[in-house]
């Protein structure tokens, strides 16, 4: 027994400075601003007064300038933002909108086959539910817990040595839309836009068509019921990242899409703005200057 307690409290005494550091760590990480605590603070600031409500993925949170729409309008997509994550914060916040009268929403080619709860995206899920109060994963998570493993114990050492002094919001505005400037030449090639075109078509699963569909016509619905009107745009992408999008996904998002509108009466709107790469930062996003006419366009629809 003696020598048991013995190895006991050596084996404290060997875990004091990881567990001290660690404590550490969290603290520190739970002062530090994210793009979601942000945006979440921004939104609560201005949700009674919000009346038009951009939801999406990344191409949205780049391409649509609040601004440009109203006065008290919201940008709530992020950068890898699924239709079941739109779905679910539109239901979690439109009883703080009592003046929301659109809802725009971001459809694009992975729209319906993205799955967040896999793959190298899955970390965001708890942020959302940290800063949002969203549960979408139904399994139990310790990340949800902890503020290391959320932002994953690598990027957090890394965070670390640069003793926190970091910008995790950097772009991000007061309205949710993170604007980017100017065009960056690195990832405008036709072999980035190729490479591009084919992660994210590698990131597409049949099984996840059913639940995307689902969100979507949940997301019509919701807004419906609450008088709210539902705006469905495609963001632009350039020719040279579309060419190399697969055509089976491209016909099997077309059919979920008339069946969308033959059942809610809604089609997605398309405007192609851009002959020229001037309006990109990247292939498949804008930047300042293509966000203000791809929001001016949403504007004129909503008006």
């Amino acid at each position: 027994m003696r020598e048991f307690k013995h190895v006991f409290f050596r084996s404290i005494i060997y875990c004091l400075p990881v567990l001290s550091f660690y404590f550490y760590l969290e603290f520190r990480l739970s002062r530090l601003e994210n793009s979601y605590s942000k945006k979440i603070k921004n939104f609560d600031s201005i949700s009674a007064a919000c009346d038009v409500l951009i939801l999406g993925n990344s191409q949205m949170l780049k391409g649509v300038n609040p601004d440009l729409l109203s006065e008290n309008a919201f940008n709530m997509a992020q950068v890898s933002q699924t239709l079941t994550v739109d779905k679910a914060i539109l239901e979690q916040f439109i009883n703080k909108m009592p003046s929301l009268k659109v809802v725009v929403v971001g459809v694009g080619y992975t729209s319906f086959g993205e799955k967040l709860e896999k793959g190298d995206e899955a970390w965001r899920l708890s942020f959302y539910k940290a800063h949002y109060g969203l549960s979408l994963n139904p399994t139990f998570e310790v990340k949800d817990y902890s503020y290391t493993l959320r932002y994953q114990p690598y990027e957090a050492l890394k965070l670390c040595l640069k003793n926190f002094k970091v910008d995790l919001t950097k772009g991000y505005q007061s309205n949710g839309w993170l604007k980017m400037q100017g065009i960056d030449s690195t990832k405008l090639s036709n072999d980035w836009a190729k490479r591009r075109a084919m992660l994210h078509t590698k990131s597409l699963t049949d099984e996840s068509i059913i639940k995307n569909k689902k969100a979507l016509i949940d997301l019509i619905t919701i807004a419906t019921q609450h008088r709210v009107r539902v705006i469905l745009v495609r963001p632009p992408v350039m020719s040279s990242y579309s060419k190399y999008l697969n055509l089976n996904w491209q016909n099997c998002n077309a059919t979920i899409l008339n069946a969308i509108k033959k059942e809610t009466g809604l089609e997605v709107l398309t405007f192609n703005l851009f002959g020229k790469e001037h309006g990109f930062n990247d292939v498949d996003h804008l930047n300042e200057e293509g966000a203000k006419a791809f929001s001016d366009r949403i504007a004129e629809v909503i008006k």
